[in-house]
This record gives structure tokens, C-alpha cells and sequence, in this order.
């Protein structure tokens, strides 16, 4: 039935476009996890340890 006129491969061809889509988008999100993954690691690790430029503020009692 699909066989007719070639249909099967414009259902092949269908198919393997949306894979690709959907391998790439998979791949983008991948990477951008990893970023924003490793900015909040070093934003976790500049806030545990104090500033090394920063004078101690002197306490008000």
C-alpha cells in the first residue's frame, strides 16, 4: 500500500528529519545544562569563600 509510488520513502525521509530534530534539540539542551551547571558551581563555590580583597567590617554594638 505505502509501497505505491514511492510513499514509503517520503515516510522514511519524515521520519529520520524528525529524529535529527528531535537528536538536536537533545544535544542543545545538553549543552546548555552543562553551562548553566557549571556557573552555578562556581557561583557556589566564590560565595563559600570570602572575599580575600574585603576588609572585616568592625561591628556596631
Amino acid at each position: 500500500m505505502l509501497e505505491q509510488d514511492g510513499k514509503i520513502w517520503v515516510v522514511a525521509l519524515v521520519m529520520a528529519i524528525i529524529f535529527i530534530g528531535i537528536a538536536a534539540f537533545l544535544f542543545f539542551l545538553e549543552y546548555r545544562l552543562k553551562r548553566a551547571e557549571k556557573k552555578l558551581r562556581e557561583l557556589e563555590e566564590s560565595m563559600d569563600q570570602p572575599d580575600q580583597n574585603k576588609e572585616p567590617q568592625p561591628s556596631r554594638h
